[in-house]
């Protein structure tokens, strides 16, 4: 009764006797055995299961984020494009030159949703060297070409490279600006700057804001 109430660890006692029903008891105990890891094995793939799809409707969530901003840029500078910025050819080089930035971002986002739907894997961070100061730089031309109303100003004193994943870094610092133009009035003035410390940099996003 306690076995079939669900206590997969009960065992028949008398299994070391060395009768017949000391030999019924062992051979139970071992199918017992047998049932209790095989419903462990069931659980934890259960558990494994519902941590997949928990990753995969967080990184879900995340990429929509992510993509929002690279596809408000690109409709920026196709607006831009219609009102004439095409006839200038600086212009043109400007707006061409960010189209393609943001849909090469746009296109790492979504092999990325592409490798964890093939792997359940997010896609492993790259170690390679960053000019963080461009990397920044085309961040705050992106912020200024989506959100007109909310001036940027960047500042930078020296070069600097880091090692780390630029697409990463780029995301992180377009959240960052994304919040200023989502939580702040129009008019806000942000500032983006960047500075070495130590072997590393820091990067900063401060807005003159309510908070």
């Amino acid at each position: 009764e306690s076995i079939a109430a669900g206590n997969l660890t009960e065992r028949v006692p008398g299994e070391n006797q060395k009768t017949e029903v000391g030999r019924l008891a062992r051979t139970l105990n071992v199918m017992l055995t047998r049932i209790e890891a095989a419903f462990s094995a069931r659980l934890a793939s259960e558990r494994r299961l519902r941590a997949s799809e928990a990753r995969l409707r967080r990184f879900v969530a995340d990429a929509s984020h992510e993509l929002r901003t690279p596809i408000a840029a690109i409709s920026a500078y196709a607006e831009l494009f219609g009102r004439g910025a095409s006839e200038q050819k600086e212009d043109l080089e400007r707006l061409m030159g960010g189209i393609r930035t943001e849909t090469t971002r746009m296109e790492h986002l979504v092999a990325d949703l592409l490798l964890l739907a093939r792997l359940d894997e997010g896609r492993p961070m790259e170690q390679r060297s960053v000019d963080l100061v461009a990397l920044c730089a085309e961040a705050v031309h992106t912020a200024a070409t989506v959100g007109p109303d909310w001036p940027v100003t960047f500042h930078a004193s020296t070069p600097i490279e880091v090692m780390g994943d630029a697409t990463s870094l780029r995301q992180v610092v377009d959240n960052l600006l994304g919040n200023v133009r989502a939580h702040t009035p129009p008019g806000t003035e942000a500032q983006v700057t960047v500075e070495p410390e130590g072997d590393g940099a820091v990067v900063t996003v401060a807005d003159n804001g309510p908070g």
